[in-house]
């Protein structure tokens, strides 16, 4: 059956020195918004609880919900306003997921695991990991709702000894990288240490493409992008052209909006939107700047940038224009070729072994 979700995001902020936490930026994005990217995948329905105006999360298909009072009793309110909103649901869920909006980095197996150990109905699954519980992080069965409503009222506000009272189970979830998955950004230091963890996390998740002209970039580019999504997963994609190339013909209305000398140009249709930035007189920016404008995904696949640091997958074919393998500076961890690659220090595929170079990439990019 299916689960429905809830952010939790009506705390005070009080040591962030912030009117909103989830507001703050991390990555590109607000909590909120990077909260919200995790875990709808992982739920039929989601919801927020904040207190306040809704519309300053701008989130849009996610619905707000307030605490029942005012009193800010706690994140044990929260839970309360989102197993009330999953209850007055068309088709009630089977049972609410909740996470806090400052564990950015909450696993994207969470309710799937949850769910699992939870067992009976009647039974809450809370998250735990380095031997501490995490009472924000947890799978709620509706019909607690009454009996929670009636321990707020009494004064009760600790969540974990609501969950100690009652039939539960713990997920122990294991740390990665030496991080703990539930990372907790409570102070700006936390969150400056948050954003040089998804800062390397996403370099972490990308793969490049490289190799010299004619040797089969794009086409290997094409299907692996194809056989990943095919397998579920959110692909990105960047790639490097000659530096004559243009996204628009002369003659076109944004071509024209350039030309007058606007900096940025966004063409937005019902269908897709692009943003076209004109360099004049910048320099190139860097892959890691073009990384960070990218929104949050599983994997991208980069195409050419042969000097960058990220690991690759180099091409060759021999119809290309040159035969030379790519300088060691190019981190290069697995070649793909149309003919036998002798002595090689890395794995070697076929140019054409989409399925076995997509299972590479898996596990190179640390997604299984």
């Amino acid at each position: 059956m299916p689960l429905a979700g809830l952010i939790l995001a009506g705390g005070r902020s009080s040591r962030m020195g912030t009117g909103d936490k989830a507001l703050a930026m991390l990555a590109g994005q607000t909590l909120v918004a990077r909260a919200a990217a995790r875990l709808a995948p992982q739920v039929e329905r989601l919801a927020l609880s904040a207190n306040g105006d809704p519309r300053r999360y701008a989130l849009p298909g996610i619905d707000v919900v307030a605490d029942e009072d005012e009193s800010r009793s706690g994140p044990l309110a929260g839970i309360l306003a989102g197993l009330r909103w999953a209850q007055a649901l068309g088709t009630p869920p089977r049972a609410l997921v909740s996470v806090a909006v400052d564990t950015p980095f909450f696993p994207k197996d969470l309710t799937a695991r949850l769910a699992a150990a939870s067992g009976g109905p009647g039974t809450i699954a809370v998250a735990a990991s380095q031997g501490a519980w995490h009472p924000t992080v947890a799978l709620w069965p509706l019909d607690i709702a009454d009996d929670l409503a009636a321990s707020l009222a009494r004064g009760e506000r600790g969540a974990g000894a609501f969950i100690g009272r009652h039939p539960h189970v713990t997920v122990e979830f294991l740390a990665i990288g030496g991080r703990d998955p539930f990372f907790n950004v409570n102070t700006p230091s936390d969150l400056a240490e948050a954003e040089a963890i998804a800062r390397a996390d996403m370099t972490g998740h990308v793969i490049g493409i490289a190799g010299w002209k004619n040797s089969g970039k794009t086409t290997l580019t094409v299907g692996l992008v194809a056989e990943l999504s095919r397998r579920g997963w959110r692909v990105s994609t960047i790639k490097r052209a000659h530096h004559d190339a243009d996204v628009e013909h002369e003659g076109t209305d944004t071509f024209r909006h350039r030309q007058a000398g606007a900096s940025e140009v966004i063409l937005a249709t019902g269908r897709r939107w692009a943003l076209v930035h004109e360099l004049r007189d910048e320099e190139e920016p860097a892959l890691d700047d073009l990384l960070a404008r990218l929104a949050p995904c599983d994997l991208v696949v980069v195409e050419g940038f042969k000097r960058g640091g990220h690991p690759k997958i180099e091409t060759r074919r021999r119809e290309a224009r040159d035969h030379e393998p790519l300088p060691a500076s190019a981190n290069v961890v697995a070649i793909a070729a149309d003919h036998p690659v002798a002595d090689a220090a890395v794995p070697v595929f076929a140019l054409d072994a989409v399925p076995a170079i997509a299972d590479f990439v898996e596990k190179a990019a640390g997604l299984r």
